[in-house]
């Protein structure tokens, strides 16, 4: 048999084409020839298409000696010429009742809407009268005001009269949250929101019915790349959760069976004694007695859920191998997180990176050095010995909203002022005088966000804010890292928290209410907020996964990416965020393209740094998402076309129509309806003597 006849048809077509185009480019002498044809745009795909590409777009009917479908707008204005488009789309021409002096109103609510997110967000609302020239320099000072935010005053300013940064007041926040609740809620807006996600959810539908073959090949010719070698972050896990059922229970039996001697309480018992007063030993270490896994129990019941972090309901269990202030100084912790972050670095069966959660409460002050210890401690134990960094983790500290809880039952005398200096205090002394605080100093170089979990209410919120944002501003001037505001909102509890969320954070912790509000899901994907969702554990907590929102959001366009939240108690397997992608994937009926923009999105919404994401993404992301590589992404471009296309329409719209130009839309799209019919017309009849009669022929 010759070897080309055990090989498919269509790769064997591919192959020999590869071999002729490789000849074609090459001179007698083997020099590479200059070929005009392969000169491209400054402004497109000029570093990013390889063979595969080139030899697709010729199977696909595009000429190879076309340039490449264009990421944006070139500079002179004008888009390139092409003998057909990159793929088909199919636009809405609005006709008479479909712009309504309604829908112009609805439109000036979100262009307010979407200034109060700037004030916030953006940062326009924030004074700093520092900046990297004198911020290096100058001597200043903190004091944590009355108000609950922290002020800053050059060192000689002894009166304190003026702070050199300053945010909106609470006052001022509560106003304007009152006022995006009012306008989301008018009839107005909720249903020219309702309107656009629908024409967006059919947009999404035509585009995969029309494209989707054409994305297939697309994306089957970025060679040397799939899913499983694409970046994909896991952007929302609790570190106490991190690990598995599986790995959790073989860890503790392998030192219940090699460390039972070794003390871990306070009043000298050893780790065999405590067991053994529990009337514990090896046979119970199964992951069934453990009683880790959520069950139906823990539906809708915090409580139950909560409980479910303690083996064998035992918190004693729970403080020995899953806390950092124990007898042991978390050496237990230390070893298990080891264990998970290796998984991740040794790239075990995908591409994945992850973004824990350390807790801080704010009722002691020493919080933050007793972590910062922890994290930094050089530990010589376990199979992975070394500090808690790692390449493919970057931490987020999450602030349990649990003061009132505190409060109410009398633990301690902490007054909410007292909490908020206990978890900023700190921060500002190490930024100020990093050489007072090493330790501090050092960890926050590793931080890259703040989480906020627990009761969702809304003036919590503001109180992080205001201060992150005084620290952001602070660290900014002198050269330092910053951190992003992603706390958990949208899971549960009032739907107008996610209000607050939009005019507050870069990206949310669930936001599966978001399904029940549809001017705030609008805002979302006007701004494309992130939302980093746990289908798992919605499951299991809130709502069952044919319920989920998800693959709505994601069809619509919203920043949407899958996380794991608490592999411990929600996932079967080792690698949970894969496990995530699979059950998301057969769930919600998502192509290996969906399953890819999802990726590309987690990497969007994380922490890493910028080289990294160069690395991930392209060196061109920060331009938008059709300037990312799709070799790095295996997101085909028309994919990301169709995405940013969309988006663009969608505020063109809605500017438009909130400076009164609806009936000038509305002339231009007849306009633009003539044409297109005159243009099928014309192609009919001019190309054909004998037209055969079809039904309403005279409509054309």
């Amino acid at each position: 048999m010759a070897e080309d006849d055990s090989i498919p048809e269509p790769i064997l077509k591919l192959r020999k084409k590869s071999a002729a185009t490789h000849l074609r480019n090459f001179d007698s002498s083997g020099e590479e020839r200059a070929n005009n044809n392969d000169r491209k745009r400054p402004h497109e795909e000029s570093n990013n298409v390889g063979n595969g590409s080139k030899l697709l777009c010729q199977e696909i009917g595009l000429e190879s000696n076309q340039d490449p479908p264009a990421r944006e707008r070139p500079a002179d204005g004008n888009w390139p010429q092409r003998e057909s488009l990159s793929f088909t789309r199919s636009l809405v021409f609005y006709g008479n009742g479909s712009i309504t002096p309604e829908h112009e109103t609805a439109a000036k609510y979100i262009e307010e809407a979407r200034a109060l997110r700037k004030k916030y967000f953006v940062g326009d609302g924030v004074k700093c009268q520092l900046n990297t020239e004198n911020g290096k320099s100058n001597k200043c000072e903190y004091v944590f005001s009355s108000t609950g935010v922290c002020e800053i005053y050059d060192a000689s300013d002894f009166r304190r009269t003026n702070n050199l940064i300053t945010v909106p007041s609470l006052e001022s926040f509560v106003k304007d949250y009152q006022r995006l609740v009012e306008v989301s809620s008018s009839g107005a807006m909720r249903s020219f929101s309702f309107q656009r996600l629908q024409l967006l959810d059919s947009a999404f539908k035509m585009h995969t019915t029309i494209n989707g073959s054409a994305e297939d090949e697309a994306q089957s010719g970025l060679l040397g790349t799939d899913f499983y070698r694409t970046m994909k972050v896991d952007n929302h896990i609790h570190l106490a959760a991190a690990a598995s059922a599986k790995q959790f229970v073989n860890f503790v039996r392998d030192k219940l069976e090699n460390e039972g001697d070794t003390v871990v309480t306070e009043d000298g018992q050893t780790l065999k004694e405590v067991f053994s007063a529990a009337g514990l030993d090896s046979e119970h270490l199964t992951i069934d007695a453990f009683n880790v896994l959520a069950d139906y129990s823990v539906y809708q019941r915090f409580d139950n859920f909560n409980s479910k972090y303690s083996p064998f309901r035992m918190a004693q269990m729970r403080k020995i191998f899953l806390k950092t202030d124990n007898h042991i100084e978390g050496r237990y912790f230390a070893e298990l997180t080891k264990i998970v972050l290796a998984r991740h670095e040794q790239g075990k069966g995908h591409k994945s990176g992850a973004e824990m959660r350390l807790s801080i409460y704010g009722m002691e002050r020493y919080e933050w050095l007793q972590l910062s210890k922890w994290v930094l401690r050089d530990w010589q134990t376990g199979d992975f010995p070394g500090n808690m960094l790692s390449s493919h983790n970057r931490w987020l500290v999450q602030v349990p909203r649990l003061w009132r809880v505190y409060h109410k039952k009398g633990k301690g005398t902490v007054s909410f002022q007292d909490m908020l200096e206990n978890l900023f205090g700190p921060l500002f002394e190490a930024t100020l005088f990093p050489e007072e605080h090493p330790e501090v100093a050092e960890l926050l170089k590793h931080i890259v966000g703040f989480d906020s979990v627990d009761d969702e209410g809304s003036l919590e919120l503001y109180y992080l804010w205001a201060n992150i944002e005084v620290l952001n501003k602070l660290r900014k001037t002198k050269g330092l890292n910053t951190f992003a505001f992603r706390p958990h909102a949208g899971e549960t509890g009032d739907t107008m928290h996610l209000a607050a969320t939009y005019m507050l954070c870069s990206s949310i912790n669930h936001g599966i209410n978001l399904d029940k509000q549809v001017s705030l899901q609008y805002l979302y994907y006007l701004d494309q907020v992130g939302l980093s969702v746990s289908p798992l554990s919605n499951n299991f907590l809130f709502r069952k996964i044919k319920s989920n929102p998800f693959p709505k959001l994601f069809k619509r366009g919203l920043n949407v990416a899958l996380s794991t939240d608490d592999p411990l108690l929600f996932h079967m397997s080792d690698d949970a965020l894969l496990e995530e992608f699979s059950v998301a994937r057969a769930s919600f009926d998502l192509s290996m393209t969906d399953i890819s923009e999802i990726a590309r999105n987690s990497v969007y919404q994380s922490g890493f740094e910028d080289h990294l994401k160069k690395e991930w993404l392209g060196v061109n992301y920060k331009k938008g998402v059709t300037h990312c590589d799709e070799h790095k992404t295996h997101v085909p471009l028309i994919r990301a076309k169709f995405r940013a296309e969309h988006l663009a329409l969608e505020h063109s719209m809605v500017i438009l129509l909130a400076r009164g130009k609806g009936k000038t839309v509305l002339k231009d799209m007849m306009k633009t309806f003539g044409e297109a019919r005159n243009a099928n017309r014309s192609i009919l009849f001019e190309n054909m003597t004998d037209v055969p009669s079809f039904p309403e022929q005279n409509q054309l």
